[in-house]
């Protein structure tokens, strides 16, 4: 028998108990993730596995195309609700670290040599680039003007 033959075996011989089983694998780890991304094909198996059970002739191909469309439908309707909408957060810079660190000053960890050096920002110490001024010296202030991924970008603040 080949590959293809016995993968039609097993899927038409999907039973309601193998439904209801997926159904519950899937929304046991959706509890275990938390992300929603198995949620609803996770609904979508257990409505089929109870489908066929009340009505056993739903087996095979038309099983497995009803999940598929109640699985992709229950997520799109879902998304497009105002509960499946992430809502907006009163935190601006959330998942922008870097941003929290704009205008803040520092001090030069060493000198600056060709625009690259280290700035020292409360207890961390960050990689910094010169974006604009003469290049700092061990213990000159400066001040963060932007990032770059996991670096800064500074400027030297004049002595006042």
């Amino acid at each position: 028998m080949s590959f293809w033959s016995e993968l039609l075996l097993f899927l038409n011989g999907l039973t309601a108990w193998h439904w209801l089983a997926l159904g519950a694998v899937l929304l046991a780890i959706e509890v275990a993730s938390t992300t929603f991304y198995l949620l609803w094909p996770g609904i979508a198996a257990l409505l089929v596995g109870v489908l066929q059970l009340l009505f056993p002739a739903l087996a095979g191909a038309a099983s497995i195309f009803l999940f598929a469309i109640l699985a992709v439908a229950a997520t799109i309707v879902w998304k497009r609700s105002p509960f499946g909408r992430i809502a907006p957060t009163s935190h601006t810079n959330l998942n922008a670290r870097m941003e929290t660190y704009l205008g803040r000053r520092g001090v030069a960890a060493g000198d600056f040599v060709g625009g690259h050096g280290a700035i020292l920002l409360d207890d961390t110490r960050w990689s910094a680039v010169l974006g604009e001024g003469a290049e700092p010296r061990g213990g000159d202030m400066l001040q963060v003007t932007g990032a770059n991924g996991a670096v800064l970008i500074v400027r030297t603040v004049a002595a006042s």
